[in-house]
C-alpha cells in the first residue's frame, strides 16, 4: 500500500487502485501523515510556473563532452611500467603496476568535470520531466472530477424537471457552493472528494476535507458560517444562474455547448480572475454538454464570453438565460464582490 502513495500523489494509478488507496487514507491517520511527508518532498518541483525544455542536443553534447575528456586524458603507462629485460627490470616493472591501480581508485579534476556534466545533464532532463508530468496528470485528474460533476449535475436536473441546484437568495444557503451540499446528500456525488481539484492548494487536506451537510450549514453562525461557504463547494467554482423579469433564475439543463457549468474555481488576485488551482496557467471548464476545455484563459475568444463575469462586467448572476457567470463557493447569486 505505501509504495503507491507515490502514484497516487502523480496521478498515475489506474481508478481502482487510486479509490483504493483513498479509502485507505480515510481509515488511516498514519498513512495520511506518510501521503503530506511526500507532498512536501515533491513540492520543489512546483517551484515554477513554466515548463522548460531541455536544450536541443543536450545528450549529444554530454556525450561529446565525456569522449572529448578521454581524448585530453588518455591512460598513461609509466616508463618503469614498460617490459624490461632482466629480474631486477620485472619486479620494478611489476611494483610499478601495482602502484598505477591503487592510484587509478582516486578521482582526477577531469574526472570531476565529467561527472559534474552528466548529473547536470541529467538534472536538465529529469526534473523539469518530472514536474511537467506531474502538471499534466493533475489537470487530467481535475477533468476527471468535472466529468464525475457534470453526471451528477445531470442526474440532478433529470430528476428535477430539467433544472440544477438551486442557489437562495438569502439566509445561510445562499451560496454557490451548495451545489455540492445538495448533490452530495442527493446520492449524486461518489465521494466528497471529487470537488476538490488536485492542483489546488485545499487538495493538501483532502484526507480530512468533508462537505458539511445542511443541518450543519443551517445551525451555523458567524466565523463559522463564513468558513463553511468557503470551502463546502470544494475547489471549484459553480454557474449562478440569471436574472429574468427582474427576478432571479435558477439555470435549466439544454446541453449547451458554450454553457460553463462548473470550472477550477476563479481567484481573487491573479489577472482575469485566473484560477489559482494549476498555478495560474488555467483552468477547466466543464460545459453543459458535458465536454471539458481546459483554458488558459477565462475569457473563450470563439464566443467573445468571460466565464468568471457576467455580460456587464460584474461578478454577479447572468444578464439572461444564456450569460454563464462560474463563481467561488462563497459567491451569493446577486451580490458579488
Amino acid at each position: 500500500m505505501r509504495e503507491d502513495l507515490l502514484g497516487y500523489l502523480l496521478n498515475a494509478l489506474d481508478e481502482p487502485e487510486r479509490q483504493s488507496i483513498f479509502q485507505a487514507l480515510q481509515a488511516d491517520p498514519q498513512l495520511r501523515r506518510e501521503l503530506e511527508s511526500l507532498r512536501r518532498a515533491l513540492r520543489p518541483l512546483d517551484a515554477t510556473n513554466e515548463d522548460f525544455e531541455p536544450p536541443v542536443g543536450l545528450a549529444e553534447m554530454t556525450c561529446d563532452l565525456v569522449a572529448g575528456c578521454a581524448a585530453e586524458h588518455p591512460p598513461v603507462v609509466p616508463a618503469e611500467v614498460r617490459p624490461s629485460r632482466g629480474r631486477v627490470g620485472a619486479w620494478r616493472g611489476r611494483a610499478a603496476i601495482r602502484e598505477m591501480k591503487v592510484s587509478s581508485s582516486g578521482w582526477s579534476a577531469a574526472d570531476a568535470i565529467v561527472v559534474a556534466g552528466i548529473l547536470l545533464a541529467a538534472a536538465f532532463l529529469f526534473f523539469p520531466a518530472i514536474a511537467g508530468s506531474r502538471y499534466r496528470s493533475q489537470v487530467a485528474a481535475c477533468g476527471e472530477n468535472l466529468r464525475h460533476l457534470g453526471l451528477a449535475l445531470t442526474g440532478y436536473s433529470e430528476h428535477n424537471h430539467g433544472f440544477f441546484p438551486s442557489i437562495p437568495v438569502s439566509g445561510n444557503r445562499a451560496a454557490a457552493g451548495i451545489y455540492a451540499i445538495i448533490l452530495n446528500e442527493g446520492g449524486y456525488l461518489e465521494n466528497s472528494c471529487v470537488v476538490l481539484c488536485p492542483g489546488s492548494p485545499l487538495d493538501l487536506r483532502s484526507g480530512e476535507f468533508h462537505i458539511p451537510s445542511l443541518a450543519v450549514l443551517d445551525r451555523a453562525q458567524g466565523q463559522q458560517l463564513w468558513e463553511l461557504h468557503r470551502i463546502m463547494g470544494g475547489t471549484y467554482g459553480y454557474t449562478l444562474g440569471n436574472i429574468a423579469d427582474g427576478r432571479y433564475k435558477t439555470p435549466r439543463n439544454r446541453v449547451r455547448y458554450n454553457f460553463a457549468l462548473v470550472a477550477d474555481a476563479p481567484s481573487l488576485h491573479l489577472p482575469g480572475r485566473q484560477s489559482g488551482n494549476h498555478a495560474g496557467r488555467g483552468q477547466n471548464v466543464l460545459f453543459e454538454d458535458l465536454h471539458i476545455e481546459f483554458l488558459q484563459s477565462p475569457q473563450r475568444e470563439a464566443f467573445g464570453e468571460d466565464f468568471f463575469r457576467n455580460r456587464h462586467g460584474y461578478v454577479e448572476a447572468g444578464v439572461d438565460e444564456g450569460d454563464s457567470v462560474v463563481v467561488p463557493s462563497f459567491v451569493r447569486p446577486l451580490l458579488g464582490y
